[in-house]
């Protein structure tokens, strides 16, 4: 506990400006979550940056948002924009000015002219192969030409906040062959790898080490992915490589970007830049991923997991971002989080004590030692949450409340309270929480933990003296304190984005 610098008299505010004093000398005590406690390993290299890419966070890099040129882990990119933007069930057919004017130096695998390979074929010759000519004939035949494409993947890196990050050609040609707009930064392709293996068809066509060609011509083609295909070695007792992307020019050097998971689903991005070797290019990642499982291992760095199907959707992708580094989110082997499942009371209560700081709370607790793996209904989060806030509603005002709500008949008056508190403040993420005996899914479950933040920050700001106690010391006077207890409860992000605007307009001391 910490006592107040001053005595209580008469003076009301000052039990606010004590509470106030003690939140920031608390937050100054809790360190930042995901700050990185290691080392930053010494490559030869251009640069390189090492991403969790649950949580998007660089967790150490050499020059990362130095610029350097990205060569053909621009098909990323061009992968990205071409799934999202053409039919990937057609059939695209191969032109000749576009098979035989790829740009000099890059690798072709000799596809003909006049033929029609499916959009997938396309796809998996452009990422495993490197294939320009499979390449630019995916980029012309989503958007008409190769300017196009190349536009279209400056506007997506600008959409993704990439302000360093350049695109004028498919195949990630730079300066080396006169194509001096294509370039990034090592923290932001680690951004763009990212964002690829959000997408499902990217995601298991970088998985592979071999493909065979259904269509156009017979091919079969290996991936330039040395770890998928034995030729260099890592830890398999630690991690799994799950795929990404190659790249050679004479500007960018030997470049690479791995993607790694372990068996507890968190997922590392090691984007590595100018080697002077593939060798030495795929031995350095593997020691760079080796060194961040070790160090995660060893509690000196967080790691969240993986649930890629969320973490750029549209309706929950900025919400799962605000909390993705607290690795609060329940989530398989697979690495998804499958939104519209039914939360358990163990993962809720993961969730409320990641999002909302719940550790150590005895409520949350009891709830979830009740029953582990069952599900949570509208009305028993309601009870819940009251437990924790506890709040009062007039009659009257609990049946206008619930007026026009369903399967409430069976509730306690204390449950029926309860949920009308709910409601009342906000904290229903959707019509479905107007069901009493609606099963809270984990997206509920998120934007609902979500909204308990700002929820809080309001209930404390009309509870502040209702957490307090004051004592008489053997002087005789009177000193405030605040439970650390019951300030940890109420301690979420939110709540420190609050004393952080207090701070902020906070008036000088008096004199």
């Amino acid at each position: 506990m910490l006592k107040a610098s001053k005595p209580l008299k008469k003076d009301t505010n000052w039990i606010k400006r004590s509470s106030f004093i003690f939140l920031i000398l608390l937050y100054i005590a809790i360190p930042l979550q995901g700050e990185a406690k290691v080392k930053i390993p010494k490559m030869q290299c251009h640069a390189y940056a090492v991403m969790d890419a649950g949580s998007g966070e660089i967790l150490f890099g050499q020059d990362e948002n130095k610029v350097i040129y990205p060569a053909s882990t621009a098909k990323l990119m061009t992968a990205i924009v071409c799934v999202e933007n053409g039919d990937v069930n057609s059939k695209i057919k191969t032109k000749s000015e576009i098979v035989n004017g790829t740009t000099y130096g890059t690798y072709s695998l000799g596809l003909a002219s006049g033929v029609k390979f499916t959009f997938k074929d396309l796809l998996h010759m452009s990422l495993l192969s490197s294939a320009a000519d499979a390449t630019d004939t995916l980029a012309v035949g989503v958007f008409g030409s190769k300017k196009a494409c190349a536009e279209a993947m400056t506007a997506k890196a600008q959409e993704l906040g990439l302000i360093n990050t350049s695109f004028d050609n498919p195949v990630g040609s730079d300066i080396g062959a006169g194509f001096d707009k294509t370039y990034s930064t090592a923290a932001e392709m680690a951004e763009v790898c990212r964002y690829a293996m959000s997408i499902p068809l990217i995601r298991s066509a970088v998985a592979k080490a071999h493909y065979d060609v259904a269509s156009g011509q017979d091919l079969s083609i290996n991936t330039t992915n040395w770890f998928l295909r034995g030729m260099a070695s890592y830890s398999k007792n630690k991690y799994r490589i799950i795929g990404s992307k190659s790249g050679t020019t004479n500007a960018a050097g030997h470049v690479f970007i791995a993607t790694a998971v372990d068996d507890e689903g968190h997922e590392v991005i090691c984007a590595y830049f100018g080697n002077v070797s593939k060798e030495s290019t795929f031995s350095s990642i593997r020691k760079l991923l080796d060194y961040t499982f070790k160090k995660y291992e060893k509690g000196e760095l967080n790691l969240t997991k993986s649930n890629y199907d969320v973490r750029y959707s549209a309706d929950l992708g900025s919400t799962y971002r605000e909390y993705a580094s607290l690795d609060c989110y329940p989530t398989g082997d697979s690495g998804l989080y499958h939104p519209e499942m039914a939360v358990t009371r163990k993962e809720l209560a993961k969730m409320l004590r990641g999002i909302d700081n719940l550790n150590g709370n005895a409520v949350v607790k009891t709830f979830v030692e009740g029953n582990k793996k069952g599900k949570v209904t509208v009305a028993r989060l309601s009870e819940l949450i009251c437990d924790i806030y506890p709040a009062h509603l007039k009659t009257e005002e609990i049946d206008e409340i619930l007026a026009d709500t369903t399967n409430t008949q069976s509730l306690s008056d204390e449950q029926k309270e309860s949920y009308a508190i709910f409601l009342k403040n906000g904290l229903a993420c959707d019509d479905f929480c107007k069901n009493a005996k609606q099963l809270i899914t984990r997206k509920q479950a998120l934007l609902i933990a979500d909204r308990l933040s700002d929820y809080q920050v309001r209930y404390m700001a009309a509870h502040p003296v209702s957490n307090m106690t004051t004592i008489d010391n053997q002087e005789g006077s009177t000193y405030t304190t605040l439970p650390v207890s019951n300030l940890m409860t109420t301690f979420n992000k939110k709540w420190t984005e609050h004393l952080n605007t207090q701070i902020a307009v906070q008036p000088a001391a008096e004199q």
